[in-house]
């Protein structure tokens, strides 16, 4: 390798600085969360001037120039518009901030898809401090069981589930990023994937939870019977609204899944390493095809590096949220070789592959 010019040195130093500073953006993102701006605005009912803003949010008039520049940098980021002074206009004119569709809409607490709770819960402590401490993990024997991960090294062992038994704030701001997230991605779920559902009789939502995602896909397509398979204590007293959803309780690494003409994942697989998935895959392929009767899996999950989110902002992105997996679960995001080989390992034939959008695909797989 060629030694770089002195020029070239200094001009590389802006990337890293964009590195080594990027958390400097999610904190930017958690005080306008934590200020409310984009409700502030919503509310004002048009553009807002920085006086107005500033009055607003009750922040003092000396201190309007720092939200000056903190609101410089969103609209940077593109969460909100700045509208400047039109060409050829006379008189005074101060710029005036608006909301910025689609992201300005992730931050109005009046949506139930808002990313709030997701973005104080990834921003907190008790996913940043691992990160201190991830070359520490690293080094740290080869032993993985005591602490599989840099979040069980970073907090005495536990794993992420026991510290939010132990931290009910913490616990709730998960839940309700989950719970977000869900909201959105499976109303587009089944928009995009109308044929994937259609001709269903019954369906079996694993590790789906309190039956969000389940409530969804009934109320799309009444003729579905779905059954929510997750552990006793989580459907323990579920809210049962509507008369073709039912629960069961069971344990998807040992129990037997009821038959169904599909088996769904969404957004389970990648929270476990292979071997565990392997088990998984292979008690729906037994539960799939009982009495002869073959349906089939369907797993709302990533497939990293394909052709739907290939470009390099979407490739960067994704490579992140691995990294952020890799954090504090003690899965992964799977290439599309990587999600092959599983499904050939645990009995299945073929599969198709249908991008929803966000980076998340539609993986339906056949016995």
């Amino acid at each position: 390798m060629e030694a770089a010019t002195v020029v070239e040195l200094l001009d590389s130093v802006p990337r890293m600085w964009d590195h080594f500073m990027g958390y400097i953006n999610a904190m930017t993102l958690q005080c306008a969360v934590e200020l409310e701006i984009a409700d502030v605005i919503q509310s004002h009912g048009q553009p807002i001037s920085l006086g107005e803003l500033a009055m607003a949010l009750q922040i003092p008039e000396a201190k309007a120039q720092f939200l000056s520049r903190l609101m410089r940098l969103l609209v940077h980021l593109g969460y909100f518009e700045h509208q400047v002074k039109p060409e050829g206009e006379e008189g005074e004119f101060e710029g005036r901030y608006w909301l910025r569709a689609p992201l300005s809409q992730l931050l109005l607490k009046e949506n139930p898809f808002n990313a709030r709770s997701l973005t104080f819960a990834t921003v907190h402590q008790h996913l940043v401090d691992p990160w201190r401490q991830m070359s520490a993990w690293l080094r740290t024997s080869s032993k993985v069981d005591a602490a599989p991960n840099a979040f069980a090294f970073a907090h005495e062992g536990k794993k992420v589930y026991e510290v939010c038994s132990q931290d009910p704030h913490y616990s709730q701001l998960f839940s309700e990023g989950m719970a977000g997230d869900s909201w959105l991605f499976s109303r587009a779920l089944v928009a995009k994937c109308r044929d994937a559902f259609e001709g269903l009789t019954s369906l079996v939502d694993v590790g789906g939870g309190t039956g969000y995602n389940s409530k969804v896909i009934v109320e799309a397509f009444p003729g579905i019977r779905c059954t929510v398979f997750d552990l006793p204590h989580v459907v323990s007293e579920p809210n049962q609204t509507h008369t073709n959803l039912d629960y069961k309780a069971g344990n998807m690494f040992t129990d037997d899944l009821p038959h169904a003409d599909a088996i769904l994942f969404k957004w389970v697989l990648c929270d476990w390493p292979d071997e565990p998935v392997l088990k998984m895959l292979k008690q729906c392929k037994k539960a799939l095809t009982k009495n002869g009767v073959k349906g089939k899996l369907m797993i709302a999950d990533h497939v990293l590096g394909h052709e739907s989110c290939n470009d390099s902002r979407s490739m960067g992105t994704s490579l992140v949220v691995d990294m952020l997996f890799m954090s504090f679960l003690e899965g992964c995001l799977r290439t599309e070789k990587q999600w092959a080989k599983l499904f050939s390992d645990a009995g299945f034939n073929n599969y198709k592959i249908t991008p929803v959008g966000g980076l998340r695909v539609l993986i339906e797989v056949y016995p």
